[in-house]
């Protein structure tokens, strides 16, 4: 099963790579989003809804926020750097 993929010669295992880590990057930019607009009480519950105490329930997010959005980038470069790959040497 020596099968490569498309004019780069990727591999399968490259290419779920890619994809996993940009599918995942995106995600998190949303997410990051979502914690920075809207307050806490607001957020859909996979995201971690506040809703007591009332103090805490209008504040947003910002170090989920800030998390967020560096594990989106780190994935987005991780995705680049992965699709960027090595060229085979020429004979």
């Amino acid at each position: 099963m020596s099968e490569v993929i498309g004019a780069r010669n990727w591999s399968p295992g490259r290419v779920t790579a890619v994809v996993i880590l940009a599918v995942i990057g995106i995600l998190a930019v949303i997410a990051a989003i979502m914690f920075f607009t809207e307050p806490a009480r607001s957020l859909p519950s996979v995201l971690g809804t506040i809703t007591h105490p009332a103090s805490r329930a209008d504040a947003h997010r910002s170090t989920r926020g800030v998390v967020s959005l560096a594990i989106g980038v780190i994935c987005l470069a991780a995705a680049a750097f992965a699709s960027l790959g090595r060229r085979p040497a020429s004979r």
